[in-house]
């Protein structure tokens, strides 16, 4: 079995932050239905951020399911905004999210998918910048790149990191 873990803060509060990146990128999923049951389960946690891990740990050991099989999907202040990166396994990068999954997993070896939110105006204050709303040019740039974040999903889930490499590769190269 896997599955899609979107990384965000639940509330309608965060819902269209920087933060929830990883959370809209599986409501596209969910809306698009690229990915059936049989094929991934698609996570939303209803933990915040800093507490991802706790929802993993519960998957973890209820579907005896190996890090490798859960795909972790977040965004990321370190990356040009739209911007994807994906890894097969890693650092946290100072993302707390990704921390708290690494420490519940005891291992950094894990997909991940890193939707990049960083913009030349970028205050000293990164909290209030990622748990800000995306600008007007930003939205309108949005659902593109998380169509894209669920078409790697999509490619991980039916045939694995490679294909999602290969896919990722295809849609970077396409503006």
């Amino acid at each position: 079995m896997k599955f899609i873990v979107g990384i965000g803060n639940p509330g309608k509060k965060y819902e269209s932050t920087r933060h929830n990146a990883g959370f809209q990128v599986i409501d596209v999923l969910k809306k698009k239905a690229l990915l059936n049951s049989k094929e991934a389960v698609l996570v939303r946690p209803k933990t915040f951020v800093n507490r991802t891990g706790d929802v993993i740990l519960e998957l973890s050991g209820k579907h005896k399911v190996s890090p490798q099989n859960i795909f972790v999907v977040c965004d990321d202040v370190n990356l040009r905004f739209g911007k994807l990166r994906l890894r097969a396994s890693g650092s946290a990068g100072g993302h707390h999210g990704l921390e708290s999954v690494i420490e519940a997993l005891g291992s950094v070896d894990f997909p991940r998918l890193r939707i990049g939110v960083k913009t030349d105006s970028m205050p000293e204050d990164l909290v209030s910048f990622v748990l800000g709303s995306f600008d007007a040019e930003e939205k309108k740039e949005l659902p593109q790149i998380l169509e894209k974040a669920a078409w790697v999903c999509e490619a991980w889930t039916k045939e694995g990191f490679n294909a999602a490499m290969r896919r990722l590769s295809r849609l970077q190269s396409v503006k």
